[in-house]
């Protein structure tokens, strides 16, 4: 099970404690699985947020990672995600 699958496990087993159900695996989630679920919800949810493309003199860069994502007149609008980190990417232009 991936980190985000955890997650949604954990928030899933919060909501049925809070409507009066068990679990039939009695699974009770930590403080700390509490919290890091939603840290990683907010960090999934940042990631597929479109950012734009930090500019530079010669480059596009990825806005999380810098990853060079193109030269400058190079624009690549159909890479929807950085394939280093998976940000979502806004290629438009600022006007």
């Amino acid at each position: 099970m991936n980190k985000y699958q955890k997650a949604i496990e954990v928030i899933d087993t919060l909501l049925h404690l809070m409507c009066g159900e068990e679990r039939e695996d009695g699974y009770l989630p930590t403080m700390e699985e509490m919290s890091k679920s939603m840290y990683l919800l907010q960090e999934l949810v940042e990631r597929s947020t479109p950012k734009k493309l930090v500019a530079t003199r010669h480059t596009r860069r990825c806005p999380s990672c810098n990853r060079q994502m193109s030269d400058i007149n190079n624009a690549h609008p159909n890479m929807k995600f950085c394939p280093n980190c998976g940000q979502a990417l806004d290629w438009r232009d600022e006007e």
